[in-house]
């Protein structure tokens, strides 16, 4: 925080405890989406991984908002 240069990412991250896994990845693939360096082209995907299983799940509406443009 303060001035100078450096990176203000940092206050997208929520560093407590998340109640709704789901819906924060939703919001990270929608910031990501939405930042001016992210080429359109590029699809964007949201997933959780269960560290007790190894096991990678797809977020629902994760990809919808993350898809390339035209596709």
């Amino acid at each position: 925080t303060g001035e100078g240069p450096g990176s203000t990412e940092g206050e997208f991250v929520d560093w407590l405890t998340i109640s709704n896994q789901e819906e924060s990845v939703r919001s990270d693939v929608q910031r990501i989406r939405n930042h001016p360096l992210v080429p359109r082209e590029i699809a964007i995907y949201g997933y959780l991984y269960d560290v007790k299983t190894g096991r990678l799940s797809e977020v629902a509406g994760a990809t919808q908002i993350g898809k390339a443009a035209g596709r």
